[in-house]
């Protein structure tokens, strides 16, 4: 009986710890492509990320402030495979479309370059 109970009770926490250790499903929901081919709406998402605007309307931007600095230091590690996916396309918008902005990111979220390497290599990754 104790066998089964420690069975069960492996199976449970194997089943819910990955969802204690993911980044809310909220963030899977948003449309990424919306806020990309809109370059004003992208602009206030990138203001409110570099603190130089309000976060207020964007659809979950003051929650995803937050989250922003724990994001570029874990490499996405807490990410959904769908957040990952909006992560590097949004990444590489950045770099592409706003070059700047790109660079003023790297100075507010990893201005010492501890990160670099790591996150470099999830943007690379195929999971």
């Amino acid at each position: 009986m104790v066998k089964k109970m420690n069975t069960l009770l492996v199976a449970v926490l194997a089943l819910a710890l990955p969802l204690a250790f993911c980044y809310d499903e909220i963030f899977d929901k948003i449309d990424l492509d919306k806020i990309l081919g809109d370059d004003n709406l992208f602009n206030k998402y990138i203001d409110c990320l570099l603190d130089k605007g309000p976060c207020e309307p964007m659809e979950h931007a003051p929650e995803f402030r937050k989250l922003v600095p724990e994001v570029i230091a874990e490499a996405c590690a807490k990410c959904s495979p769908i957040q990952k996916q909006h992560v590097r396309k949004t990444v590489n918008a950045l770099k592409e479309k706003k070059p700047e902005a790109f660079q003023q990111f790297v100075e507010k979220y990893d201005p010492k370059g501890v990160y670099q390497e790591a996150f470099a290599a999830f943007m690379i990754a195929k999971d």
